[in-house]
């Protein structure tokens, strides 16, 4: 046998070897609906894929599909919970299905980020994440997406009473939906996809959104005003299907909820720091921001929290402990 021969033998090994390791690696598609640049897909690609992927000596490869390239947020929650989709960026239709993620999306709920991420990367968010267990679906980590604000067509939002047959745009959630009614606005559930032409082409006046989102996906270019009513925290989460999750090894799933832990932490940070300059950026592009008196839309969306108990009872407990750790977080 001439040293040609065992050249192509030594070649074929190594070619099976390399196509042996590539399948035998585990893929972790992520979803989301977030534009490219936005701080969520920012820490993604700089903090989530090198720590997993160099955490494993690449035997797990992550791939990262924003803007909604795997179907608006319904269809890659789906894909999640079936598996097809192994992990999701996903922000607040849990509630659909899942009554205690409704906590969250109470009004007035949270009175800054500290205590949000307090609450949600917490022993008290870990509580009510369990719930979504039975769906085949594990929570790794929250993150911000911000504090809601109002951004409209219409008219600049100075008194609730400005509210008042605004068109806007919400998300599929009952909690918002009774919330933005309560304040006088006609709502129009449309899905994220669909936001920045309905704004145009004017099948709505506005929507709620954080400012940050609402900044990256361009609705300020078609939006004349903005007001800063915090009315509602907007938690995502960072979800992994269950099955995939509990075929890890023990380090695999350590080094994931860490990369998981460290991103929501780079979110968080980035979030923050790019709202004052948000509004400052809005404002030369002639865009009115209003500061409303917040005193009168708490009041006035009270009774939603109230509703909520009653309907819901087993979650008084954990609502009283996110009202008790907030006085912690109001000093």
């Amino acid at each position: 046998m001439n040293a040609r021969f065992f050249k192509i033998i030594g070649l074929t090994l190594l070619l099976i070897f390399v196509l042996s390791s590539f399948v035998g690696a585990t893929t972790l598609k992520i979803a989301n609906y977030y534009a490219v640049d936005h701080p969520v897909n920012q820490a993604l690609q700089n903090k989530f894929k090198p720590m997993v992927e160099e955490g494993t000596n690449g035997k797990i490869k992550v791939y990262i599909f924003p803007n909604n390239q795997l179907g608006a947020e319904q269809e890659f929650i789906e894909g999640v919970q079936l598996g097809t989709i192994e992990m999701a960026m996903t922000g607040n239709m849990w509630e659909n299905t899942v009554p205690q993620f409704r906590i969250m999306q109470l009004p007035y709920m949270f009175v800054n980020y500290e205590h949000a991420d307090a609450v949600l990367n917490g022993p008290i968010g870990e509580k009510i994440y369990k719930y979504l267990e039975p769906l085949n679906v594990k929570v790794l980590a929250s993150f911000p997406n911000g504090f809601r604000v109002i951004s409209n067509n219409k008219r600049p939002i100075r008194t609730i009473e400005d509210c008042k047959d605004i068109k806007l745009r919400v998300f599929q959630g009952e909690t918002i939906i009774k919330e933005m009614k309560a304040l006088g606005f006609s709502t129009v559930v449309l899905p994220f996809s669909e936001i920045f032409t309905a704004l145009q082409q004017g099948v709505v006046d506005g929507q709620d959104n954080p400012l940050a989102t609402a900044y990256y996906a361009g609705w300020y270019d078609v939006q004349k005003y903005v007001s800063i009513t915090n009315h509602m925290y907007s938690p995502g989460y960072i979800v992994i299907n269950k099955g995939v999750w509990d075929r890890l090894s023990e380090d695999e799933k350590e080094i994931i909820k860490k990369a998981a832990q460290v991103t929501s932490e780079a979110i968080l940070n980035a979030v923050r720091s790019q709202e004052d300059q948000i509004i400052k950026e809005i404002t030369n592009k002639g865009v009115v921001v209003t500061y409303p008196d917040l005193k009168p839309f708490m009041e006035r969306v009270k009774p939603i929290v109230n509703e909520f108990i009653e309907e819901y009872p087993e979650t008084k407990d954990i609502i009283d402990d996110i009202q008790e750790l907030s006085q912690k977080y109001l000093q």
